[in-house]
C-alpha cells in the first residue's frame, strides 16, 4: 500500500531506541488508518518518524461479524478441588463464567483493544492480542482516556524520533549510560529510603557522578570530564526514565520535587482508604475497584501528577503486603 508524501524512514538498527516502537501507541483510529506504512519491514508503520507495529485502542462496536466456531480444549487438574476451605471448582467456574460475559461483544459495547496492526486486501486491521469489554458505567476509562491519549500526542507522538547515522555510536553511548543511571539512580533512592529529592541533588552523589564520569571517558577519549550541560541531561533522561517505570513521580508541577513511590506512605494510605471507601458501595461490591477508577481518585484528592505506571507499583506493594486483593484483572478490593 503506497502513501502520498513519502519519507525517507529511519536506520532499522535504530528503531529500537523509539520507546514508542515498543509500546502499545495509544492513536486515534484516524492516524492509525492514516500511518504510513514501511517500505524496508512489514508490519511496521510510522507516524512522524515513530516506527509502529502496535497499538491500543478504546471504541464502540459498530460493526459484528461471526467466522467460523473453534474449539477450547481444557485439561483438569489432579489437585484436590478444596484448598484450604476454597472450592477450586466453584471458583474456577465462576471466573470462566466471567470470561465467557466479557467476551460476548455486542454492537454498542465499549470495548479495549490491543494488537498488531496488519493489512489484509488493502484494508488496515487490528489483529488483537488482548481484547474485552469495558463494562464502566461511570465512563472512568473514556474519561481517562480523553485526559491520557492528548498528553501523548503532545509529549511523545507529535515529537519527531530524529536520527543521525553520523551521531549513531554517540546515541548508543548516550542510551547505555542513561540506562545504566536509572537503575544506580533507582538504588540508591532504595538503599536510603529517599521520600523525596530536587534533581540537582542527585550531582553531588559521587557514586552517580563516577558512573556518568567513567563512562563516557571510555568513549570520549578527546574529553577530560563531561560538561555540566551533558550531566545535567543524562540525569534529567535517567529520571525521565524512572518516570515512565512509576518509581518516581511529581507530586505538584510547581515545585520540581519528585517524590520515590515506593517511600511516599501518605499516597499508600490514600490509595488504601479510597479502596476501603469505595468497595463498600454497591457498584464497587462485587468486583472491586478499577485501577482507572483509584486513580482518578487519587488524582483529585492526592496529587494530579500519579501516573498509571505509579498506581500500578503501589497496587502491587499492596497486593504483596496483603493489604489488598486483586478480583480480577486490574481490579482491587480489601479482605
Amino acid at each position: 500500500m503506497s502513501h502520498p508524501g513519502s519519507f525517507e524512514e529511519p536506520p532499522v538498527l535504530l528503531w529500537g531506541l523509539d520507546p514508542v516502537f515498543r509500546a502499545f501507541a495509544k492513536l486515534y483510529i484516524k492516524d492509525i488508518l492514516e500511518l504510513k506504512q514501511s517500505e524496508k519491514v512489514a508490519g511496521v508503520f510510522f507516524y512522524k518518524r515513530h516506527p509502529i507495529k502496535q497499538v491500543d485502542i478504546l471504541g464502540i462496536v459498530v460493526d459484528k461479524r461471526e467466522k467460523e466456531n473453534f474449539y477450547r480444549y481444557g485439561a483438569q487438574s489432579a489437585c484436590p478441588s478444596t484448598v484450604g476451605g476454597l472450592n477450586l471448582s466453584a471458583m474456577l467456574k465462576s471466573l470462566k463464567d466471567e470470561e465467557n460475559r466479557k467476551s460476548n461483544i455486542d454492537i454498542g459495547d465499549v470495548i479495549s483493544v490491543r494488537g498488531v496492526i496488519k493489512v489484509f486486501r488493502e484494508q488496515r486491521e487490528i489483529v488483537s492480542s488482548i481484547y474485552c469489554k469495558v463494562e464502566d458505567p461511570a465512563c472512568d476509562a473514556q474519561i481517562f482516556r480523553m485526559l491520557d491519549v492528548p498528553y501523548l500526542y503532545r509529549n511523545v507522538y507529535d515529537l519527531p524520533f530524529e536520527t543521525s547515522q553520523d551521531n549513531d555510536d554517540n546515541n548508543e553511548t548516550t542510551a547505555s549510560v542513561t540506562h545504566q543511571l536509572s537503575e544506580q539512580v533507582e538504588d540508591f533512592l532504595t538503599k536510603n529510603k529517599i521520600q523525596n529529592f530536587y534533581p540537582r541533588e542527585l550531582e553531588t552523589v559521587d557514586s552517580l557522578m563516577s558512573l556518568i564520569n567513567d563512562k563516557l571517558r571510555e568513549t570520549q577519549v578527546n574529553q577530560s570530564c563531561p560538561t555540566t550541560k551533558e550531566v545535567r541531561s543524562l540525569f534529567t533522561d535517567a529520571i525521565g526514565v524512572l518516570q515512565k517505570r512509576g518509581v518516581i513521580f511529581l507530586k505538584s508541577q510547581k515545585h520540581d520535587v519528585y517524590h520515590t513511590t515506593d517511600q511516599d506512605k501518605e499516597l499508600h494510605k490514600t490509595t488504601l482508604s479510597i479502596i476501603q471507601a469505595d468497595c463498600k458501595r454497591h457498584r464497587h461490591a462485587e468486583k472491586g475497584c478499577h485501577i482507572l477508577h483509584i486513580l482518578n481518585c487519587v488524582r483529585q484528592t492526592y496529587s494530579s501528577g500519579v501516573s498509571e505506571a505509579v498506581m500500578k507499583r503501589v497496587l502491587n506493594t499492596m497486593e504483596s503486603d496483603s493489604q489488598i486483593v486483586s478480583t480480577m484483572e486490574l481490579h482491587y478490593t480489601v479482605f
